[in-house]
């Protein structure tokens, strides 16, 4: 893949696959009626974000990628529990819904192997969606949260994945680097 800089929305995060990431695809099928005012997370590609980076200039791209390839050598494969569904937001309104997660030794671990600085604290979740008129949300999230309260489930994790805005496209995967060392090319 031919990678045009500066990459936009360029981030590494731990991908939701297999029977997790069915049951994230559910969970937003069952608040399809709430479309007018969410706006999903692309289904086919949920995650946990590590690190993220509104621009990736070419000379940063290498040592991004080899402390990636880095991190999965020194990382096994780990059980992380979802435990429940919340909204986080700013100035009094709901601005996403996101599922929670359980403190794991291993992810935090993980995040402390991520040399890279960042502006905010480590608060790991799921996006499940943002939410594109929070007035109209307020009304209806008694709703949305009936539908959330049971949507605790387990998922393996074993691998990082390197995202990045590519032609337009955002959340392309860009570099799969797999724990134990095994590198695979991006699908």
């Amino acid at each position: 893949m031919d990678l045009a800089f500066p990459l936009r929305s360029v981030f590494v995060a731990i991908p939701l696959e297999g029977d997790a990431k069915r049951t994230f695809q559910e969970l937003q099928q069952k608040l399809e009626p709430f479309a007018d005012i969410l706006r999903f997370q692309n289904p086919q590609s949920p995650h946990l974000t590590l690190q993220f980076w509104k621009e990736v200039m070419e000379i940063e791209y290498a040592p991004v990628v080899k402390k990636a390839e880095e991190i999965a050598s020194r990382s096994h494969p780990f059980a992380l529990q979802i435990t429940g569904a919340e909204t986080f937001g700013s100035r009094g309104e709901d601005r996403v819904l996101f599922l929670t997660v359980a403190f794991s030794p291993e992810l935090a671990i993980l995040k402390k192997l991520c040399p890279w600085p960042s502006e905010k604290p480590f608060a790991p979740h799921i996006t499940l969606a943002r939410i594109g008129h929070p007035q109209r949300f307020a009304v209806v999230k008694k709703k949305v949260m009936k539908i959330l309260e049971n949507c605790a489930f387990p998922t393996e994790i074993d691998q990082l994945r390197l995202y990045a805005e590519i032609e337009g496209r955002k959340q392309t995967v860009i570099g799969e680097f797999v724990f134990d060392g095994s590198k695979r090319p991006p699908p």
